[in-house]
């Protein structure tokens, strides 16, 4: 299983490298007023209109960071990208590296992960988009 490794804030989360169609640098977003929680809006995508989550929001951490990156994921027949603080690194493991977590309602965090000192937390995004 491949996975990718990002940051937000000061705390490392990965998530399956399948559903990963691109990483971007920051792109302009346009607002979209009443959007639910956790929409950050939307953006221009070589003329494809595709929403921007704030993953910060979903999994209900502080949000007072600088987003560098936006991961594009594939959600059915959807690209949705994910503002993240910075993409580390894309790293193949075995499924039996995850750590499982009973996870908290809503959180999406399935497991942990360890990588030398640092401790991941393994995100599924079908729990939290």
């Amino acid at each position: 299983m491949q996975i990718i490794v990002f940051t937000l804030d000061d705390q490392y989360y990965s998530l399956d490298s399948s559903r990963v169609e691109e990483i971007s640098r920051q792109i302009p977003s346009t607002m979209v007023p009443n959007a639910p929680a956790g929409v950050e809006g939307l953006i221009n995508l070589r003329g494809n209109v595709v929403p921007l989550m704030n993953l910060a929001k979903l999994l209900h951490r502080k949000e007072d960071q600088c987003y560098n990156n936006i991961v594009i994921v594939q959600k059915e027949d959807e690209k949705i990208g994910i503002l993240v603080h910075e993409v580390k690194e894309v790293l193949k493991i075995d499924e039996s590296q995850i750590e499982e977590v009973s996870a908290k309602a809503g959180t999406g965090i399935v497991g942990i992960i360890q990588l030398g000192d640092k401790l991941v937390n393994h995100i599924d995004l079908d729990r939290i988009l």
